[in-house]
């Protein structure tokens, strides 16, 4: 007799039928199958839950805000985050998230790691005391103190008057010292010209080393022009060796001193030494010129920074070859030239001199 499929289902599902042996093999073998089923039906349930992952969500503006509103925030949207603090230009925003990363707008999963940078204020929040001081001093003391970040003083107007100071102190600024920086300041500063005489008597340059010239000339506001010549017979090399007018001369306010010296008769090896020699405008008043080397490696000297009427602007020079000279009117750069060792002084990006 043919077998019926209901008989095939009572040889396989446990019934009251069954001897109680069978009975029970039948029994564990099921619930050994159930068990391995419900095992991996759980993990596959996991399985696709972590695919599914975290929610997703957008991240939010908080620039300018405090740290504290910004962690909160970034906290209620399941965001994590790393903070670095530096200075700033603005003292205002102290405290606050100066820039955020990733930008806002991105959509990130809950528990995403955020970039912030807070502010610690500005490196400087008072104005010193500038009176007293040379502007060649105050110029290079800013630029010291803001290399590494955001120049919150800045030198505004400079104005020059007879005064009994000496020439290029400065005599009165404004804001006055200890002023509470609240953002980028510019201080305006009120520059001695020496006292109001016509004439000056001018001393001795002869037997100085250049550098020594240029510099007491420069303290003197007495324009200069300097030629070059090999070194003679029993002379020494690199020093003035004469000068016109001759010294103990009186001379108008303004009057250009014209000093001969010999060149170098040795140059350290990497080094050039030549005459940066520029045609300017004529002054009306004479204005405040620096000369600056910016040297290979990044770091620049003031060479000369003196009261100048224009017309002409000669100065000798010793720098490391490749260096930049940098020609600044009132703290405003008008030229720049390169130092080679085949060309002493390249001519600048422009090719001319200074127009008005």
């Amino acid at each position: 007799m043919r077998e019926t499929f209901r008989d095939r289902l009572r040889n396989i599902v446990p019934s009251r039928y069954d001897d109680p042996d069978v009975r029970l093999f039948k029994i564990i073998i099921y619930t050994f199958v159930g068990a391995v089923l419900l095992m991996i039906i759980a993990g596959l349930t996991s399985f696709f839950v972590s695919l599914r992952g975290a929610e997703e969500t957008m991240v939010p503006d908080v620039k300018n805000e405090s740290l504290m509103d910004a962690m909160l925030l970034l906290q209620e949207r399941g965001i994590s985050t790393e903070i670095e603090v530096r200075f700033s230009a603005d003292p205002a925003l102290a405290g606050k998230v100066i820039a955020q990363s990733p930008p806002p707008g991105t959509l990130v999963r809950a528990g995403k790691i955020m970039d912030l940078v807070v502010s610690r204020g500005a490196r400087i929040d008072r104005i010193g005391t500038y009176v007293g001081r040379t502007l060649v001093d105050i110029r290079a003391e800013l630029r010291a103190l803001f290399a590494t970040g955001d120049q919150t003083i800045q030198i505004g107007d400079v104005s020059y008057v007879f005064n009994e100071a000496e020439a290029g102190t400065v005599i009165a600024q404004d804001p006055p010292p200890a002023t509470d920086i609240t953002s980028i300041t510019k201080v305006d500063l009120v520059v001695s010209r020496g006292p109001d005489v016509e004439r000056v008597t001018v001393p001795s340059f002869i037997g100085l080393p250049f550098e020594l010239a240029i510099s007491r000339l420069a303290q003197a506001s007495i324009p200069f022009v300097f030629e070059l010549r090999d070194a003679e017979v029993d002379e020494q090399s690199g020093l003035v060796v004469g000068q016109d007018p001759d010294p103990a001369t009186e001379v108008a306010m303004g009057e250009f001193v014209t000093l001969t010296m010999t060149r170098p008769a040795v140059v350290p090896e990497g080094f050039v030494f030549g005459l940066y020699d520029r045609p300017l405008p004529g002054y009306t008043v004479s204005v405040d010129l620096t000369l600056e080397a910016q040297f290979p490696r990044g770091d620049r000297e003031v060479l000369v920074a003196m009261l100048h009427p224009g017309v002409r602007f000669s100065v000798p020079y010793l720098v490391p070859e490749n260096s930049a000279l940098i020609l600044s009117r009132s703290g405003q750069e008008i030229l720049r030239s390169v130092v080679r060792a085949e060309a002493p002084v390249e001519e600048d990006e422009e090719g001319a001199a200074e127009s008005e």
